[in-house]
């Protein structure tokens, strides 16, 4: 099917009690280990392009591999700006068709964080992409410089209302205990902190950092209001350890990509498949009137929106959009 709205998906994980794996892509084969896996579960999913990965694979070409593999999907697929960092790459992003952006001003203050994240809201909301926003920050530990290399700083609470309410976002990444990359221990989530968060705001709340992030506690922030993990990490791993244990048994001498690759994107696929069934997202891959029997009706939850679908005038406001954006940013 064509690509749809993140908002829908996000609307539907809601309104079903469960969570939405955005899984991070970088290549052609994570890509289809994302998207099999959806299938042999059921499951809608979100594929993320984080900005550093875009721009290392050059703009256009992973959102190409994304939509080509979306429109022979029976499931629902969504493409998410992971991680953008610049009004420009996340205007870049919707035009090359992403359905939601991420804008990560989490280590500005409050007030630049607010006025950043309204500046991508302004003008995506007009061209019907989604906006994720973030307060606090999650410590990548595959980092030793940057921003986020240092500490985990949990989001505060008394900040949430105000920060959804002036920057209009439609998701917020919230930091409670998860890391990006590998951890040191298990984690342990700050379950209090979700439950005074999810007072503050309405807005559809995610957690970055799920890779290692045990079965339990993630079934536990889904019943505290969590609707979305990233994952990035372990997908990654389970496929470089697989090319590295193939590469030794066939030896130098057989370098068909076929069987390195190959088993590589099942091992990622494998390690999705677990994760889509603990967040609850298998067999809620809805196509509308074919909803499990558990699924509110379908006149009482989202549509499954095909990308930026409007009304006459919405559409022609969109274009005209459009066409000044990518004059102005030279697509």
């Amino acid at each position: 099917m064509p690509l749809v709205s993140a908002r829908t998906i996000y609307e539907r994980a809601r309104a079903g009690g469960y969570a939405v794996g955005g899984f991070d892509a970088e290549h052609l084969d994570m890509v289809k280990a994302i998207l099999e896996a959806a299938e042999e579960t059921r499951s809608p999913v979100i594929v993320f392009l984080w900005e550093a990965d875009i721009a290392s694979a050059g703009q256009g070409y992973l959102e190409a591999i994304v939509k080509h593999a979306a429109a022979q999907a029976s499931v629902p697929v969504a493409i998410f700006l992971d991680h953008g960092t610049t009004f420009q790459s996340c205007l870049q992003a919707v035009m090359n068709g992403h359905t939601g952006v991420m804008i990560d001003a989490s280590h500005l203050s409050l007030d630049e964080n607010i006025a950043r994240t309204r500046q991508v809201v302004d003008v995506c909301h007009m061209l019907d992409a989604m906006v994720e926003g973030e307060i606090g920050t999650v410590r990548r530990t595959f980092e030793k410089v940057g921003d986020y290399a240092e500490e985990t700083v949990f989001t505060d609470p008394a900040q949430v209302e105000r920060y959804t309410r002036e920057s209009g976002v439609d998701a917020l990444a919230i930091s409670i205990g998860t890391e990006s990359g590998l951890y040191e221990a298990p984690p342990q989530l700050r379950f209090d902190l979700l439950a005074e968060i999810r007072k503050c705001t309405d807005v559809y709340l995610v957690l970055h950092g799920g890779s290692g992030t045990p079965p339990d506690q993630m079934r536990r922030a889904v019943e505290g209001g969590v609707s979305g993990f990233r994952f990035a990490t372990e997908m990654r791993l389970a496929f470089f350890e697989t090319v590295e244990r193939r590469r030794r048994e066939l030896g130098l001498e057989n370098p068909d990509s076929r069987l390195i690759l190959g088993p590589a994107r099942n091992a990622a696929k494998e390690l999705i498949k677990q994760r889509m069934e603990q967040m609850g997202c298998a067999n809620q891959a809805c196509t509308d009137g074919l909803c499990p029997p558990f699924c509110p009706p379908a006149e009482k939850h989202a549509t499954m929106t095909p990308a930026r679908a409007g009304t006459p005038n919405t559409d022609v406001l969109v274009e005209l959009l459009t066409k000044t954006l990518r004059k102005e940013l030279s697509v």
